[in-house]
This record gives C-alpha cells, sequence and structure tokens, in this order.
C-alpha cells in the first residue's frame, strides 16, 4: 500500500471495529465490522476512472467477516453511507453480492457516473443492480478478473 494524503473514510459511530486487511492494492484501504448489524465494510481510496481521479470507495457485505458474505440491504447500505459521511456516494456494483459505492474526492465531481454503466447490461435482483465485469472493462481498469 503506498502512503497517501487522502485517507479512506472512517465510521463517525464508535461501535464499528478496525479490522485488518490485506488487499495488495497500490491504495489505502481499511475494514471495519459492526458487530450488531453484522456489516463489513472496507473503506479504501482508488482511482479507477482517471478523468474523475480519487474516489472513496465503501464496499458493504454481510456476515461475520469470515466464510461466505451475503448482500446487505439497500437500507443497510444508506445506513452505511450516513456514518461513513458518504451520503453522496453511487452504487455501482460489479459482485452478485458485494454492495460498492463510490464517491469522488472532488467534490465538484459527487454524481459523475461511471462510463461503464451506459456500455454494460445490468442485472436487475429486487433492490440490486450489478453487471457482470466484462474483459473490455477489466482491460480498462487494468484489473485482472
Amino acid at each position: 500500500m503506498t502512503l497517501s494524503v487522502i485517507q479512506p473514510k472512517q465510521p463517525i459511530n464508535p461501535a464499528w471495529e478496525k479490522r485488518t486487511i490485506n488487499l495488495n492494492t497500490a491504495y489505502p484501504a481499511f475494514a471495519w465490522y459492526h458487530p450488531a448489524l453484522k456489516l463489513l465494510v472496507i473503506s479504501a481510496v482508488e482511482v479507477p476512472e482517471t478523468a474523475i481521479g480519487p474516489e472513496y470507495h465503501i464496499s458493504i457485505s454481510k456476515g461475520r467477516g469470515t466464510g461466505h458474505p451475503k448482500r446487505c440491504s439497500a437500507e443497510e447500505g444508506k445506513l452505511v453511507l450516513k456514518q461513513f459521511d458518504a451520503e453522496g456516494a453511487l452504487e455501482d456494483n460489479h459482485s452478485p453480492v458485494v454492495r460498492n459505492y463510490w464517491m469522488p474526492v472532488a467534490e465538484k465531481l459527487i454524481g459523475m457516473e461511471c462510463d461503464c454503466k451506459e456500455q454494460e447490461a445490468a442485472i436487475r435482483e429486487g433492490d440490486f443492480e450489478w453487471r457482470p465485469l466484462t474483459q473490455k472493462n477489466a482491460d480498462r481498469a487494468k484489473v485482472t478478473k
């Protein structure tokens, strides 16, 4: 992980427990677990779109932080965003389980959608929408599928 002036969002509620996480990325990231809500949050700063620059990335799953995660509800997602001071974040999922929210660090860009949303087929499951990661977007974002 590279040292960065821009640090990931942290919860304002002391009920969240900080957990150790190693994502093997160049970006700072921290894991937080809320025992009563059974929510696991990975809070990071990443640069998925060079046109937007650094973004806060909040990933939320339900479970104990071990084993197979489950999808949290949209309401739980809203609660997490509020507790992590990220209420302007937009949901953009490339996983059928984890809710992912993105918010540009530059306030003037908050609300700007990723180009991939227009180019990828969406799968809707109740209040959850996700797009399978295509090779084209993986190449563009320089990630491995």
